[in-house]
């Protein structure tokens, strides 16, 4: 009976002070966040420099928009990360074909599909 009554001493004790240290975490963190938020005051966006009229838009529908192949897609986000020119005539590259690398085992891959595919 002494041995069941100094376990729970320990096991109350140990709770205790996991909750403590987690309430000193909140506070601590509630002050940072108290101190960092008079630094970070919103400015107001800088405006642009006028570079003339800009050409009017014309709204297109979804059915209207011809579907890009995803290696269209894929070179045209290369090339706007690069900062290149849509040129390829000036050394720059060529995306030939996009093949999808799976490294992740595959428990990881079936959960990532049953999230993605029970949200639609």
């Amino acid at each position: 009976m002494h041995l069941i009554l100094y376990g729970l001493q320990v096991t109350v004790i140990g709770m205790l002070v996991v909750f403590a240290g987690l309430l000193i975490l909140i506070l601590f963190i509630q002050l940072m966040e108290r101190g960092f938020a008079g630094s970070h005051k919103k400015q107001p966006p800088a405006s642009p420099p006028n570079q003339g009229p800009a050409a009017p838009v014309r709204a297109q529908s979804a059915a209207a928009v011809p579907a890009q192949p995803p290696v269209a897609v894929i070179a045209a986000a290369v090339a706007a990360f690069l900062g290149q020119q849509a040129d390829q005539q000036r050394g720059g590259f060529t995306v030939r074909a996009v093949r999808r690398v799976y490294t992740a085992p595959p428990w990881q891959r079936a959960g990532r599909e049953e999230q993605i595919y029970g949200r639609m």
